[in-house]
């Protein structure tokens, strides 16, 4: 395996990776470290997603953003769960023998030809029909994504992302953004700082995704923000010991103990630091290639608008690297900070299977109320 700078990229960290021996165990390990420290890694070689899965498989435990896990689980389940399971419970078609298990099609994976085998299909049964080939599947279907990370919301070990454009994505573009060169360039005063905040978190609709129909807008908050008042510390490193922030991009609530206009400023301050072109690398997509990405210290967004009818095609496969690091950042999540208190994982899931049932609860009872009101 060599090594070389990516183009147009001023930041210290991030590399292409090229000339990879996909069946050399040690090189695929080494591989594995690299995405780790140097959090993006660009690779233009065409594999088969089953082997992109088997490569990543030995760097760590495969990873289902909790409350999805919960769902697919039954560790919750009832009417209040309905939608949210129909949302994710048919993104890879069981008859789909050439993608893992792990592999969550999206970012505008559409089929347009009515004949179509139903092995390539990535359904979301209840918003588009099993019969209707002509609307858009999978995750992110349309639109920009605005900056964000994998389940933000959570101190969980160092995950990796593997991006992989299958078909279409020739003139669409993804962006990186890793945080250790802004995190580096703000005085010692500021980084004592951010190694102290804890960052509240609060979904707010349509900010991280602006045009996604309900239902995927249902389905994503429940994969970020599962619950309002969630805490997670702003200064992070990866499992490698690079540090940077865990930026609350699309979700921020201001700082435990702060003022909300003090929590403004500093973050506005960071963020001025942050969001810089020379630290920004935007991969224009060929087909066959791959983007490694870590997201506890690096955002990422698609600048370019995928439209109704648009071919891209894309897999997206979520790693821990915990078999290949023995550090604090590398272990798996144990708790779940929420209000100023830390919960067990099961503890947790209980407490936002209480509030989704409240909140079915009320929403019903609007429906029935409005449901009155036109019949008087």
């Amino acid at each position: 395996m060599k090594t070389k700078l990516l183009p147009n990229y001023g930041a210290s960290v991030g590399l292409e990776a090229y000339d990879i021996d996909w069946d050399c165990q040690e090189e695929i390990i080494e591989l594995g470290k690299l995405c780790a420290s140097q959090c993006i890694v660009f690779v233009n070689q065409n594999i088969p997603t089953t082997k992109l899965n088997q490569t990543m498989m030995s760097w760590g435990e495969p990873n289902t953003p909790l409350i999805y896990e919960a769902v697919l689980s039954k560790k919750v389940s009832g009417r209040h769960w309905r939608e949210i399971f129909l949302g994710v419970a048919y993104l890879k078609s069981k008859h789909d023998e050439n993608l893992p298990k792990y592999a969550f099609l999206g970012m505008g994976h559409f089929n347009n030809k009515p004949d179509e085998n139903e092995a390539n299909q990535v359904i979301n049964i209840k918003n588009y029909g099993k019969n209707n080939r002509k609307r858009p599947i999978g995750f992110f279907q349309n639109g920009e994504l605005n900056w964000h990370s994998d389940q933000c919301t959570l101190d969980d070990g160092q995950r990796i992302v593997g991006l992989q454009s299958l078909s279409g994505s020739e003139n669409s573009q993804t962006q990186f953004l890793c945080t250790h060169d802004a995190y580096e360039s703000l005085s010692s005063d500021m980084q004592s700082m951010v190694k102290e905040l804890i960052v509240k978190h609060k979904w707010v609709d349509n900010v991280m995704a602006p045009v996604l129909d309900p239902l995927q807008t249902l389905g994503l908050r429940y994969g970020m923000v599962p619950m309002d008042g969630m805490e997670t510390r702003l200064y992070s490193e990866t499992a490698s010991g690079l540090a940077g922030m865990k930026i609350p991009s699309h979700s921020f609530d201001g700082f435990v103990g702060m003022s909300r206009t003090e929590s403004d400023r500093i973050m506005d301050e960071i963020n001025k630091a942050l969001y810089q072109e020379k630290y920004i690398y935007t991969q224009n997509w060929q087909d066959g290639q791959i983007v490694f990405m870590d997201q506890e210290i690096t955002l990422h967004k698609r600048p370019t608008n995928v439209q109704d009818m648009d071919q891209r095609k894309m897999a997206r496969l979520i790693f821990h690297v915990n078999k290949i690091f023995n550090t604090q950042k590398s272990k798996r999540l144990t708790q779940v900070r929420y209000k100023g208190n830390f919960y067990s994982v099961d503890d947790f899931i209980d407490l936002v299977d209480q509030d989704r049932k409240r909140m079915f609860e009320e929403f019903k009872n609007k429906e029935k109320l409005l449901e009155y009101k036109i019949n008087k």
